[in-house]
């Protein structure tokens, strides 16, 4: 496991004779009050620090196209507060960029499945990084960010497969995918203690 000296900007190779890395503190900690009045008075092993002040977690995306992860990189064609006004049915443009997304001002509902499910499973591998010593407690970091991420855990019980970057196409979630011959399932009871699952009759009143 690796220590890392923020103040002298260095990895720590040496340590005490109790096992401690030598220029790390580790019996230090802070207190967040519930008000601005001190509640809890600072001393060598406790900082008290007022609950909404100082040192705020502020989250910023990098603007990194993140592979389907939620952040879409942005146009760098466009320009900042140029082109047309944004007007549903009538906007042509969006940044100065030929657009025709709002132009039509529909909801697109014939690409949406009729029921939300979930299209890849990710999985982010933080006990393998920790395993592999690369998580540094005295920072709080990894060694290597983002993380090594696996598609993994979309398992079809069908087939015997994990089908978790293609869950739509392979149909695993059964719920999400009705068809005639089996147009969704059920769980009842019937005075047993244990429940029983089924599934509803085929539609053929069409």
């Amino acid at each position: 496991m690796a220590f890392w000296n923020v103040t002298g900007g260095a990895q720590v190779t040496t340590f005490d004779a109790n096992g401690n890395a030598v220029g790390t503190d580790i019996d230090q900690g802070s207190v967040r009050a519930m008000s601005t009045g001190t509640i809890f008075g600072a001393n060598t092993k406790f900082t008290n620090v007022p609950l909404g002040e100082g040192n705020p977690v502020i989250t910023i995306v990098s603007g990194i196209d993140q592979g389907g992860r939620g952040v879409v990189a942005a146009n760098a064609a466009g320009n900042f507060n140029s082109g047309e006004q944004v007007i549903v049915k009538a906007t042509t443009d969006i940044a100065g960029v030929s657009n025709n997304t709002l132009l039509f001002g529909a909801s697109d509902s014939a690409q949406s499945p009729p029921i939300n499910q979930a299209g890849q499973i990710e999985v982010k591998l933080y006990k393998t990084a920790i395993r592999n010593g690369e998580f540094n407690p005295v920072t709080a970091k990894f060694d290597t960010e983002p993380l090594t991420v696996a598609v993994s855990g979309g398992w079809n019980l069908g087939v015997g497969v994990d089908n978790s970057a293609t869950l739509i196409a392979s149909g695993t979630d059964d719920a999400a995918n009705p068809t005639q011959a089996v147009p969704g399932e059920l769980v009842y009871m019937d005075g047993d203690s244990d429940p029983t699952q089924d599934e509803y009759k085929p539609r053929t009143n069409w």
